[in-house]
């Protein structure tokens, strides 16, 4: 019974509310969060907002993404295991806009920059030995 109520009140209010945000959790076994999605309602439509991912033990890991409000990914971060290793973003318009990638210790060792019509404005491929 208290579930059919909850069930009730839950579709209530997302009827009755506009401009909202809409969360969607996976969870591993352990009790863990395994990721995070976002949505936000608009108008007559829903999109993804936001996506997190993590490992078993609650570290970053994964990629966690961001949308435009027009759906164009807009940006991207590669975690492994807790470690920073890529970011990318894009312009508006879809064409690439910067990438940086890290190694293992969080050491830069590529960074892109491209401007709205896709040339390339600044490539440094290797700050660091390998």
């Amino acid at each position: 019974m208290n579930h059919l109520l909850f069930y009730f009140l839950l579709s209530i209010s997302i009827l009755f509310s506009e401009n909202r945000n809409i969360v969607h959790t996976e969870i591993y076994y352990n009790g863990n969060i395994k990721s995070i999605t976002n949505h936000v309602k608009h108008g007559k439509g829903i999109r993804k907002w936001s996506h997190e991912e993590y490992d078993i033990d609650g570290n970053k890991h994964g990629a966690w993404i961001g949308w435009d409000e027009n759906g164009l990914m807009s940006y991207e971060t590669v975690w492994e295991f807790g470690i920073y290793r890529q970011y990318r973003e894009w312009h508006s318009n879809g064409e690439k806009k910067l990438i940086m990638k890290y190694d293992k210790e969080g050491n830069l060792t590529l960074f892109k920059k491209w401007n709205e019509e896709g040339k390339e404005l600044v490539e440094d491929l290797s700050l660091h030995d390998h």
